[in-house]
């Protein structure tokens, strides 16, 4: 990542159940951080691929605005599942994203799209 200190608007997809303890906590890092992508639309279709595969058909998208300065690129999206899957960059925050960065969140019903 560009380590200049800006700010950036980022995306992380995760399951509806989630949101309410997101929301009071915010995104909390564990294992290796934060996964975030670089759109909506990459996100959508990398968590909701993962969740349709375990019958799940909603999602939640966060949308956070974060300084680069804790961002690395992430391993989760390979070259492969870029073309596949048409999805965006893998960025990781090494650090919990806080709540006050939180700008909104987009809730999906995947249904049939997978």
């Amino acid at each position: 990542m560009n380590l200049k200190n800006k700010h950036m608007r980022l995306y992380h997809a995760t399951r509806v159940g989630n949101v309410q303890s997101i929301e009071e906590k915010g995104l909390i890092a564990y294992w290796e951080g934060v996964y975030l992508t670089d759109s909506i639309d990459s996100a959508i279709r990398w968590m909701g691929f993962r969740l349709h595969a375990i019958g799940e058909n909603e999602l939640a998208v966060i949308e956070v605005e974060v300084s680069d300065k804790h961002l690395v690129e992430g391993n989760d999206h390979s070259p492969f599942m870029e073309k596949i899957f048409g999805v965006g960059k893998s960025i990781l925050s090494l650090k919990s994203i806080p709540r006050s960065s939180i700008k909104k969140v987009h809730y999906y019903n995947i249904g049939n799209k997978f």
